[in-house]
Order: C-alpha cells, then structure tokens, then sequence
C-alpha cells in the first residue's frame, strides 16, 4: 500500500465501519477470577484493568446494567463490545465461563465477545465452549504476549514462553473464525531498539487480524515500581516511544489492525511516565513523525 496523506496505518475505526458499517462501542467486564500467574508480571496491578463504570458490581449482569447506560451515553451506537479485560478471562471453570458470557450476550446490544486472555489459558473444550455461547455474534480473542522473546518473557514473569503463544495461536486458527488479537509492549527492561523490531517483524509474519500497542508504565503497587523508585528501570519519553512505535508498525502487514497505540492508566495509580498528552494529540504527534520520516504500516513489508 502507498502512502497517502490519510494512510498512516491501519486504525480500529475504519476497521469497524468497513467490516460491521459503524461505530461500536465499548462496555469492560471482568469474572472477578485472579490471574493464575503468581507471582504477576512486573508490570501488573490488577486493580488499574477494571473499569470505573463498574466498581463495586460484582455479577455479569450487575456489571451489564451498571455500566451499559454509561457507554450509551458515551458512544453514540446501538451496537456494543461486550469486553472482558481484567486478569485471564479464559481463566477458571468452563461452566461459570459459559454462564457469564452468555449473560453479557444476552443483551441485545452486544454483538462481539472480547476476552482478554493469556497464551496458557487457551485450550479446545474452552474454544468449542466459545462457539456454542456466540451463536450468531463474534467472538474476539486477545492473547498477552509484549514480547518474542523468551529472555524478556522470563524476565518480566510472564510465566510463558513464546512458543506457548505460537500454539495457542495456532490453536485458535485451527478451530474457529474468531478474530485474534495480540498485546505487545514497547520498552520493556532489557530490550533494546532492534529486539522490539524482531518482535513485530515476527508478528507480522504470522499476521493476528488486529494488535494492542502502548509504552510500558509504572503503575502503582508492582515489583517494576520498586525497580523504578530504585533507579533501575528508566521509562521512555513520549517522543522515543513514538520513534519506537513508528519504525515498528513499518515491519507490519497493512491488514493487521492496530485497536491501540497508546495506554493510560488511571491517574491515581499511575507513577511514571507522565506525558500530560490526550490520545488525539499523541495521535498527530505519531502521524507528524511518519510524514517527516516516510514511514507508515507496511512500508518495511
């Protein structure tokens, strides 16, 4: 694909309006299950995934109907992403899976299922689960992973390697028509420029319909805030991280679609790095930078 002035790379919106011809919003769920990775990556609190618009709901259905007014009003859609985020939602007994996906879908205004997961929580009865709730709506299938590279994963406490995730991965296309999603971290400890290339040429090899990108964060009550507080972990700057980001995104198929470039957690638990810039903002600053260097997705493919 050639540059033009609108093509920088391949964004969730467009993705939804050619595939579904609109907007979808958003609701954030969580089965309130702990993560099964003790103990946690570095990186993780748990408490900076849940939604606010949720706090304090405990079932599915509590959840739906506490937060589904909230993202009404937010997104102007009839159509929503019913989205389990938090810790493993593939995590914990197939039945209480089954029971609460099929209670956030039973609302009309869900269309897609997406469960945030981990490589090691992906197995077939869950997958055959997963078509049977879906029935005529999607299911969408997200799989942390931050990093190809096996010395990294260890580091951080992933408590995977990655040809765990290569055989989820391939698992998932085997068995189902679900879109997969990947999670990737840009400046991870130890990494160097060229090791967060690997990883995206790598991803680009083996093509997910879309990936979730964002800078790593110090988030309050992890070990890496320890590292950090003990001078041992340096946070990008906005503009390496856009640098990073933009050579990355060159080594990857333009049909791979980017749902994020940017993550922010809740100003309460965050510690650093503080770029004090909204999404639309880092947004032009990205496509700034990809006009001056005349790179943009693909262009390395």
């Amino acid at each position: 694909m050639k540059e033009t002035e609108k093509y920088f790379y391949s964004e969730i919106l467009p993705f939804m309006k050619s595939r579904y011809g609109k907007k979808l919003g958003k609701i954030g769920l969580t089965t309130h299950i702990p993560c099964p990775n003790e103990p946690p990556c570095i990186f993780c609190n748990k408490d900076s995934f849940i939604p606010q618009t949720i706090k304090g709901a405990i079932t599915v259905k509590e959840q739906m109907d506490q937060g589904l007014p909230y993202v009404k009003r937010k997104y102007p859609t009839d159509s929503f992403i019913a989205y389990f985020q938090d810790n493993t939602s593939t995590f914990g007994g197939i039945e209480f899976l089954r029971s609460e996906f099929l209670t956030a879908l039973s609302y009309p205004e869900i269309k897609i299922l997406a469960l945030s997961t981990r490589p090691d929580s992906i197995y077939p009865q869950l997958l055959d689960m997963l078509k049977e709730v879906s029935a005529e709506k999607e299911v969408w299938l997200e799989l942390g992973l931050q990093s190809v590279h096996d010395e990294t994963l260890k580091s951080i406490r992933r408590g995977h390697d990655y040809t765990c995730f290569l055989n989820s991965f391939k698992m998932i296309r085997s068995r189902t028509d679900f879109l997969i999603g990947v999670h990737l971290i840009i400046g991870l400890p130890g990494e160097d420029d060229e090791m967060i290339y690997d990883t995206f040429r790598e991803i680009g090899r083996i093509r997910p319909d879309y990936i979730k990108i964002h800078h790593l964060q110090v988030i309050k009550g992890t070990e890496l805030e320890k590292t950090y507080l003990n001078g041992g972990y340096k946070p990008l700057s906005m503009d390496k991280y856009i640098e990073l980001f933009v050579n990355a995104v060159s080594y990857l198929d333009p049909s791979i679609v980017i749902h994020r470039n940017l993550s922010r957690a809740h100003a309460d638990q965050l510690i650093a790095p503080k770029w004090g810039v909204n999404a639309e903002e880092f947004k032009l600053k990205v496509h700034d930078h990809m006009k001056k260097s005349g790179l943009f997705q693909g262009s390395r493919t």
